[in-house]
């Protein structure tokens, strides 16, 4: 995964959690400081300075939506396995923008899809009802 600050879907920003299940490969999670980021957005010449670290087992990264530039090294050796969650408070409203995406994806399919095992894989689920039950 290239460089990239995950999008903020919510009015408090969600928390992005990535668990790490397993990892035996040779992918490194890294990440640039506030001050790099915004020396970067400014088209300034400064030497960027990356931090990384390859995740273990049962073990978690949090970031706020919106707030830390990140990546993930291709994984060339081994595999590596996470669970992937956003953490929002009850009281969080949806951006705009947002609803029309979680819209537009809980309209019933007009064709039934099936997947690898030949079972019917169902009409896309409303995102903001499966977020919100989850609740902390």
């Amino acid at each position: 995964m290239e460089w990239h600050i995950d999008d903020v879907l919510y009015t408090p920003e969600q928390i992005e959690v990535v668990y790490t299940i397993d990892n035996v490969s040779d992918c490194m999670t890294m990440w640039q400081s506030q001050e790099q980021q915004q020396s970067l957005v400014n088209d300034e010449k400064q030497k960027s300075i990356v931090q990384s670290v390859q995740t273990t087992p049962n073990s978690a990264i949090l970031i706020k939506a919106g707030s830390v530039m990140h990546k993930v090294s291709p994984l060339t050796v081994g595999k590596r396995t996470i669970l992937k969650m956003a953490f929002v408070l009850e009281s969080a409203v949806m951006d705009e923008s947002m609803k029309k995406h979680a819209t537009h994806h809980s309209k019933p399919t007009k064709k039934k899809r099936k997947g690898k095992s030949g079972k019917y894989l169902g009409d896309h689920a409303h995102i903001e009802d499966s977020v919100k039950s989850i609740q902390l």
